[in-house]
């Protein structure tokens, strides 16, 4: 009797949608990860343009879009490993000009912090692999946007490291820096291109291998 495919399922924001303005249509990196990992695995995404990881908590059980929901519906078997990438719209907000003050990065954490318990909640046998926040034009032209996303990673990592039991959430770096006009990354500074999301998938590929054979 062949074992059933372990199941992954990837969270976040348009960088898990795809989006690569001024292109039509998503090209997420799902996938790609999927055809790397190999037959015995299956990679589903939710991908939510837009949203910050505060907005994803607030939708937390929501039947469409919900993380919760998503991973509670998912069965027969159950879930595996679930990819969370968000931050980079919380970013963009708190560092606007429209944003008062030195942003808090505990409370900027907090939301993504809180997806992976949501997770981890769920189903004692599941894992969770934070992928830390991709660098951006933005981050480029503003010191303060640059540092809030070390600090973040930061915090993320360190949450990872002291979440028991041990091994339970993986933090792994964005596999590629941003470089402007590097093809891996759409003209908007902000996006991948389709040849980024497929590199990012390429690039996850051995850190989800890994917490597989350990799951």
């Amino acid at each position: 009797m062949t074992s059933p495919p372990k199941r992954i399922f990837c969270y976040g924001d348009s960088l898990t949608a795809g989006t690569a303005p001024p292109l039509d249509g998503l090209f997420p990196y799902g996938p790609t990860l999927e055809k790397e990992l190999g037959d015995d695995v299956v990679v589903r995404w939710r991908g939510l343009p837009g949203w910050t990881a505060t907005t994803m908590m607030e939708y937390l059980d929501d039947g469409n879009v919900g993380l919760r929901s998503a991973v509670n519906s998912i069965d027969n078997p159950p879930l595996s490993l679930v990819i969370i990438l968000a931050g980079t719209n919380d970013i963009g907000f708190l560092t606007s000009s429209i944003s008062v003050g030195e942003p808090d990065v505990d409370a900027c954490v907090e939301p993504i912090v809180n997806l992976h318990k949501a997770c981890l909640e769920c189903n004692k046998q599941i894992r969770t692999l934070a992928v830390g926040i991709p660098g951006s034009a933005w981050q480029e032209m503003n010191v303060a946007a640059s540092k809030l996303a070390t600090d973040m990673n930061s915090s993320i990592k360190d949450f990872a490291q002291q979440t028991y039991p041990e091994g339970s959430v993986t933090y792994t770096n964005f596999p590629f820096a941003y470089e402007k006009n590097n093809d891996l990354w759409s003209s908007d500074g902000l996006h991948l291109s389709p040849k980024g999301y497929e590199q990012l998938g390429r690039g996850l590929a051995p850190v989800v291998r890994d917490i597989l054979k350990g799951s």
